[in-house]
């Protein structure tokens, strides 16, 4: 049975042995090419005043950027190790960064009383949950969202395993795809089909999808940096 506890004892082992070498971290792609496409998708949408919490934020890469562009933002991670990374390599005045596990709305609860409604960010972390462990992080979600809150969303297209199948068989698997493994985390599948079955209108608005990618640190022989085909996608809860 999935339990909240393989998730921490699985990331916590990733990062914790995690180098900083070049390409180890398969999505930690430069913000100027990843936070950025984002940026450009949400930052219309959402109260700039609220704060903005980088939900599984890994070592604070995106979190760092997003910081340049409102002011108060905040990088949660399930690792102890990954928020101790983010907290050395990418401090700022106006960020914080703090452990918390998604699968936990009791702690989101918490979380929301401390700092209130905010905005959040999510770049590709539910298709790292198993499919029944995806309710949980909604109401996590709606707690840290609160009524006046946004959600942006990146996560994995349709098209992605395809992709990546084709990818693996004409140059093998990525370095830091590889290392992903190794850790025993094995990803799921969310895409675009599931977002009404996740984000059930009765319960939330969809503001606006449509498709977008993840850079990757990988590049291929040909130069070509390895994106993956994802969407986006923005909400916020209904009034209760």
């Amino acid at each position: 049975m999935t339990t909240p506890n393989r998730y921490l004892t699985s990331w916590e082992s990733f990062w914790s042995t995690s180098t900083g070498a070049p390409g180890e971290i398969f999505w930690d792609a430069d913000p100027a090419h990843a936070a950025q496409q984002d940026l450009v998708l949400f930052r219309g949408d959402v109260d700039p005043q609220l704060p903005l919490i980088d939900l599984g934020c890994g070592n604070g890469t995106q979190t760092r950027f997003l910081a340049n562009h409102f002011p108060r933002v905040l990088g949660t991670e399930i690792s102890p190790a990954a928020v101790e990374i983010a907290r050395t390599k990418h401090a700022a005045p106006n960020v914080s960064y703090r452990v918390l596990d998604v699968l936990s709305p009791d702690a989101a609860q918490v979380l929301h009383e401390e700092i209130g409604d905010a905005n959040l960010y999510m770049r590709a972390v539910l298709h790292q949950l198993s499919p029944t462990d995806h309710a949980t992080a909604i109401q996590s979600i709606e707690r840290l969202l609160g009524r006046k809150g946004v959600l942006y969303l990146v996560e994995l297209s349709s098209a992605a395993e395809p992709f990546f199948a084709q990818l693996i068989q004409q140059y093998g698997p990525p370095p830091g795809l590889a290392r992903v493994f190794e850790h025993q985390i094995t990803p799921g599948m969310v895409n675009e089909n599931d977002l009404e079955r996740l984000f059930p209108p009765d319960r939330f608005t969809l503001i606006r999808t449509g498709k977008s990618h993840i850079q990757t640190v990988h590049t291929l022989p040909t130069g070509e940096v390895v994106k993956v085909p994802a969407f986006y996608a923005l909400l916020r809860r209904l009034p209760n």
